[in-house]
């Protein structure tokens, strides 16, 4: 199974990502036999926003011989529990992606549930509670590798009903707000040791929901640009035909006129 496409995807201008220039992107798209890219740096502040016409001038220059659309991953803001993100303007944005990175309330990334910062029944609150305010938000195209911070701060082998009754309710909003669901390459590298059932039921409540599933590498550096290797173990896992194309988005209207 080849996945043509690729829709998440960071630059050097995030901070961490040194070796994505714009011309490095194009590049090893091309090389990989992508027909189409969403560039979608981090926006994690009003006054740190994804230079995003400085990006499109870029690839302008560059002319790769793939579609690309320029979008954002932007954050949730950690500092609240409804679930709004850092930014509302997405006036210059072709896709938005809600990054879900933060422990609500507490502002900070944790890699281990040791750096949750909460207790568990608090975490759990508040997280449904924003996980729940970003669906319902219709601005949005695409929720950002769902359930990464969940795995991240909890011990999914105790908590994986509780957590999947969550995202049934999650599904049904995203469903009605036309909000895709991303399976992130990235989370399987990370969050590999927790097993794939999780990941796999997941996806198969958004599909029964009527959610989307767009896929994304969520690339730092240019050589994981495409890879899908968790991404196809997922899928093959789920009923054929799972996977969207970029064009069934909603957010496909906006950038029609640029590709």
């Amino acid at each position: 199974m080849k996945i043509d496409y690729d829709f998440h995807i960071h630059t050097e201008y995030c901070g961490h990502a040194p070796t994505m220039t714009i011309e490095s992107i194009c590049r090893r798209a091309d090389e990989a036999g992508l027909r189409m890219i969403a560039i979608t740096d981090h926006t994690t502040h009003p006054d740190k926003k994804a230079p995003v016409e400085h990006i499109r001038r870029l690839v302008e220059q560059f002319r790769p011989r793939c579609k690309v659309i320029i979008g954002a991953e932007i954050d949730v803001d950690g500092q609240r529990d409804d679930g709004r993100l850092m930014v509302q303007d997405f006036s210059d944005l072709d896709y938005v992606i809600a990054g879900f990175h933060y422990v609500p309330t507490k502002g900070h990334y944790p890699w281990k549930p040791e750096q949750r910062g909460l207790d568990e029944e608090t975490f759990l609150k508040v997280w449904e509670k924003t996980l729940l305010g970003i669906v319902s938000n219709p601005a949005i195209d695409t929720l950002a590798h769902p359930g990464r911070l969940l795995a991240s701060c909890m011990h999914l082998d105790i908590y994986a009903e509780r957590a999947l009754e969550v995202f049934k309710k999650a599904a049904a909003l995203s469903a009605r707000n036309e909000i895709a669901w991303e399976i992130n390459e990235l989370t399987g590298s990370r969050l590999a040791q927790n097993g794939l059932s999780f990941w796999i039921r997941l996806y198969q409540i958004a599909l029964e929901a009527g959610v989307r599933l767009i896929f994304g590498s969520d690339s730092h550096e240019p050589e994981s640009i495409g890879s899908s290797t968790f991404a196809k173990e997922i899928l093959r896992h789920l009923p054929n035909g799972s996977l969207s194309k970029p064009e069934d988005l909603p957010a496909a209207k906006r950038w029609k006129n640029r590709i």
